[in-house]
């Protein structure tokens, strides 16, 4: 939020505002990339970024990034661990990875489950801003968030860490457990993650 802090928001009778607490711990790529030849993405993939906007960069340290993700209750929909999209940031909330990331409903991404990944020194990602995305009921979701996409087939093996999304903001840094069945053991209702 450039110059204007959290509390000078709360003091304008703002109080929670979506993408403060987690721009704190988001993961600055500079000093960790550089830049190489742009990839030629699908025109939906290039929608996605604001603007059509991406520069694509070869990781030259390890890089942090962020997946939310979640299955429908109907077999088959949903969004999967194994998805395209990364961030930067962490996500504060269910509502509030839903309005920077721009995840329309029909896209039955339940949000439920964060990954935590590491990717390694020279892998390719193209990154850019989530464009906001209009709803068949005229409600703009903003995006705003920096959209990372992963190599494709990326491993499993670079996940460090998984994390429940909660509805509640949180405004501190989350704890990420190595196990996914301890995220299903605290907490049922997350399905098929």
């Amino acid at each position: 939020m450039n110059s204007v802090g959290i509390n000078e928001l709360k003091a304008e009778g703002l109080g929670f505002v979506s993408g403060t607490a987690n721009q704190k711990s988001k993961t600055i790529l500079e000093g960790k990339v550089k830049i190489v030849e742009k990839q030629k993405l699908p025109q939906w993939m290039v929608d996605s970024y604001l603007n059509g906007e991406y520069t694509t960069y070869e990781t030259t340290s390890d890089v942090v990034l962020y997946r939310a993700y979640g299955m429908g209750y109907n077999e088959g929909s949903g969004a999967t661990k194994e998805g395209a999209f990364a961030t930067t940031e962490y996500s504060e909330s269910r509502i509030d990875v839903k309005i920077r990331l721009a995840l329309k409903p029909s896209w039955k991404n339940t949000r439920l489950v964060e990954e935590k990944i590491v990717v390694p020194p020279r892998q390719i990602i193209s990154v850019g801003i989530v464009a906001p995305v209009v709803l068949e009921t005229g409600t703009v979701l903003k995006g705003g968030a920096e959209q990372v996409l992963l190599p494709q087939n990326w491993p499993q093996s670079w996940v460090v860490g998984y994390r429940e999304i909660t509805s509640k903001p949180l405004q501190t840094y989350p704890e990420f457990y190595l196990n996914r069945r301890l995220i299903k053991s605290i907490s049922p209702k997350i399905m098929m993650i």
